[in-house]
């Protein structure tokens, strides 16, 4: 009798282990390839087969990723069957989608299995140069005209196909196409169009146009570009600044960790040292943190004044980076991540200015146009969003002393000409010197930029705290603005004063 009961309790142990299901999913990824926008894939077919004995009981599924299409509901495997899910795919957009599906079974906090989605969207991508122009203050009747540049940045020939033009009255802002045909104009992938706004203020009352540019991009089919000025009697002007006071900075550096970048992330940490000795020596209160082109979360705990030795741990930062990220890169986003959602949103302080510092030798390939994400950082850092650019030299790129040819750092740079600051060419064989430069430029202002687009260069004059500045600085023309020697810069709570006169209609 008792050997019968240690049998039957051996026999319902087995009975109770063999009865158990068994999770089998296939393929590990599904890859859609290229679809245009605005289609829907053919489906794939993810399978997921019961090994075991007992019912699969699937709870759910969970869809990370955008533009997939797949039912999330739970289902029942029998044992020794197999279920298969569907999955469509249908980008909006020129974009690059990648996401997963999480498989979670009946009574489990986290998923059993998941399947990787891979996807990219074909389509054109309208970016306008500049978005917005402010055609300043020309004298009453003078003719000042400016070149509108649109460039396709997809990968799907972009078909202009009207500018409606709405401007006040009097019409004093107009368009001339110059040469250019009659609409449609198709715009291959990486091409671009010019034309020319030319403002002639016949009065003193402000004007703005909106140049609403029809496109077959299926995300902005109609693109808004604003232009405005007002008009003036007289062509003296001077302009004020207080220098800065107190520095205060939170520093974010986007670097590209693709495959590409070891021999420039290499300079920047044999470099670094140049960077943080001038740095350190002007900003009494700063924080630095790093993060990639893939990814929005901090590369390692941010650094800061009260580090025993920055200088060693921002080296190390870098040093730990890799290139092991994505040739997707999409620093712009990263950025707006961070500060959105990411590390950025506690650590960034209300009363500091963020500085951004992007390197890269390829252009930001964010799912967006580069004027949406600065009118992000504008909302997330109102007057206080500073960009810096370590890229390849616009417009055809760069060769290196590393012998890598480098991609024009478009998107970056449009970012960086947006807010009037500076770009560095990631070719430059003297990385100490340009890295102390863009530390100069962060810890105390040197550049003061000039209002005129046309200054007449011999009447300028410089007073600091009302005092007359003869040597010292000096007119830099590419960036139209006064340039202080880093020695002779003024001190912070010093008073700039810069006096000129233009050129009338800008003739010499």
């Amino acid at each position: 009798m008792l050997l019968f009961a240690l049998l039957w309790a051996c026999s319902d142990t087995i009975l109770n282990e063999v009865k158990k299901p068994s999770i089998i999913v296939a393929p590990e990824l599904l890859d859609f390839g290229h679809l245009l926008s605005g289609l829907e894939s053919d489906t794939m077919t993810i399978t997921i087969s019961n090994g075991g004995s007992a019912d699969l009981i699937v709870d759910h599924l969970e869809l990370e990723g955008a533009n997939y299409l797949v039912d999330t509901t739970g289902f029942v495997v029998p044992a020794g069957r197999w279920y298969q899910i569907e999955v469509g795919y249908s980008p909006e957009t020129f974009e690059h989608n990648e996401g997963y599906i999480d498989i979670y079974l009946e009574g489990d906090e986290d998923p059993s299995e998941s399947v990787w989605l891979n996807g990219n969207g074909d389509a054109p991508l309208i970016n306008v140069m500049p978005a917005d122009h402010d055609f300043g203050a020309p004298l009453l009747g003078c003719d000042v005209t400016k070149e509108i540049i649109i460039q396709n940045d997809g990968n799907v020939d972009l078909v202009i196909t009207d500018i409606d033009i709405m401007a006040s009255v009097p019409a004093d802002i107009t368009i001339d196409f110059g040469t250019l045909p009659e609409f449609p104009w198709s715009i291959p992938p990486a091409g671009r169009i010019a034309f020319f706004a030319n403002y002639v203020p016949m009065d003193e009352d402000p004007d703005t146009t909106l140049f609403d540019i029809s496109s077959s991009d299926p995300a902005t089919p109609i693109y808004g570009a604003f232009t405005e000025g007002a008009a003036v009697l007289s062509n003296e002007v001077i302009q004020r600044w207080i220098q800065e006071s107190t520095i205060i900075v939170d520093i974010v550096w986007i670097i590209d960790n693709s495959g590409s970048m070891m021999p420039f992330q290499n300079l920047l940490g044999q470099n670094m040292a140049d960077f943080m000795i001038v740095f350190l020596s002007y900003t009494p209160d700063f924080q630095m943190a790093f993060i990639t082109t893939d990814n929005s979360n901090f590369v390692s705990a941010p650094i800061d004044a009260r580090a025993a030795n920055p200088i060693d741990d921002a080296i190390a930062v870098i040093d730990s980076i890799g290139i092991g990220g994505s040739g997707w890169e999409k620093g712009l986003l990263m950025l707006e991540d961070c500060m959105i959602s990411g590390d950025c949103t506690q650590w960034m302080r209300p009363n500091a200015k963020l500085i951004a510092i992007f390197l890269s030798d390829e252009p930001d390939h964010s799912n967006r146009t580069p004027i949406s994400y600065i009118n992000s950082f504008d909302a997330l850092k109102p007057d206080a969003f500073v960009p810096f650019a370590i890229i390849g030299d616009p417009p055809q790129g760069c060769s290196g002393q590393n012998g890598w040819n480098t991609q024009a750092g478009w998107g970056y740079y449009d970012v960086v000409q947006h807010y009037a600051s500076q770009w560095f060419s990631i070719c430059d064989e003297d990385w100490g010197t340009q890295l102390e430069s863009l530390a100069q430029t962060i810890s105390v202002k040197t550049i003061f930029e000039i209002n005129s687009e046309d200054p007449h260069v011999d009447t300028l004059r410089v007073w600091v705290n009302g005092q007359l500045v003869e040597s010292g600085w000096s007119y830099d023309e590419s960036t139209n603005s006064v340039v202080f020697e880093f020695e002779e810069a003024p001190e912070p709570g010093d008073t700039i004063e810069i006096g000129y006169s233009s050129w009338g209609c800008g003739e010499e």
